[in-house]
């Protein structure tokens, strides 16, 4: 088995690995070269952007945390551990084309320390901007898999359970069920997110295009009911997002994002947090029990 599929699996003293028959279904390296080579240098800067301002916004990982506590005057003792979950998947669709919101799925699992990331195109070829940020992100271990074979994949990979993060627009309800039935945590982006863009002239929409995909398409107006995802507002209007009784109660909990920032992105609840695994253990002190 190739080298770079044994990773020491934090917590677990086991080591996270894929299983054998999904090397045959590795997308190849040159397929990620020709992508990165066909995406425009303004596009890749503004992606490596985003990822700084990920790890600007998460921290460095915390690793493997164990504490104990122990309470003489009520008479117990409490012990806790949080480490890297053993392994993560991130699942898209071949028409999956928002290269920041992929990016952002992986750096969290990237800073939470979790020893073997992957990622799978489900029913297709992956799109040029997703290989892209799966390159710039640091995913090495990408496959091309139909939904059997990525229910396969959920079952097999060992130790588990690792966590899921489904990209889709419904194509992948399946293995959201799958993930469920067999105990493993898992995050989704279901439908692209809605954005409001009132000064389009700010930004680079050939950057933002490739950034959110779709998404852009169906940017709303600045007076839409819907409470957008993330507001594209100029430097000023941005820094003024988060002052207090800021106008328009449904910009209340959104995103401010200012030119610059097109490559950046973060999924509300996905947080390295989400990749790492807890344990609690509670019982009396010895002289309590007397």
């Amino acid at each position: 088995m190739p080298a770079h599929n044994l990773r020491n699996a934090a917590g677990t003293g086991r080591t996270a690995v894929w299983p054998e028959w999904a090397e045959d279904k590795r997308i190849d390296d040159a397929f990620a070269e020709q992508a990165y080579n066909a995406t425009s240098p303004q596009c890749r800067a503004a992606l490596k952007t985003g990822l700084a301002l990920a790890f600007m916004h998460f921290g460095q990982s915390r690793g493997y945390l164990r504490v104990e506590r122990r309470e003489n005057h009520l008479g117990y003792w409490l012990h806790t551990a949080a480490f890297p979950a053993p392994w993560a998947l991130v699942a898209f669709t071949p028409g999956y084309t928002a290269a920041a919101r992929l990016a952002a799925a992986c750096v969290p699992a990237q800073l939470a320390g979790v020893p073997l990331l992957g990622a799978v195109c489900v029913g297709g070829e992956a799109s040029r901007q997703a290989l892209v940020s799966l390159e710039l992100s640091g995913v090495e271990d990408i496959f091309m898999l139909d939904t059997t074979g990525l229910f396969a994949l959920l079952e097999e990979v060992q130790p588990g359970p690792g966590r899921l993060v489904l990209m889709h627009a419904g194509e992948l309800s399946g293995a959201r069920q799958a993930a469920r039935a067999l105990g493993i945590p898992c995050y989704e982006e279901s439908h692209p997110p809605s954005l409001v863009l009132p000064e389009p002239d700010a930004f680079d929409l050939n950057v933002l295009a490739f950034a959110q995909g779709s998404a852009l398409e169906y940017a709303l107006e600045p007076a839409h009911p819907v409470t957008p995802a993330a507001l594209y507002l100029a430097d000023k209007e941005a820094q003024g997002h988060c002052r207090l009784h800021q106008d328009g109660p449904h910009y209340a909990d959104s995103l401010a994002l200012s030119p610059g920032c097109e490559g950046f992105w973060l999924h509300t609840g996905l947080t390295p947090d989400f990749f790492r695994v807890s344990r609690l253990a509670f019982g009396p002190l010895p002289d309590a029990s007397r």
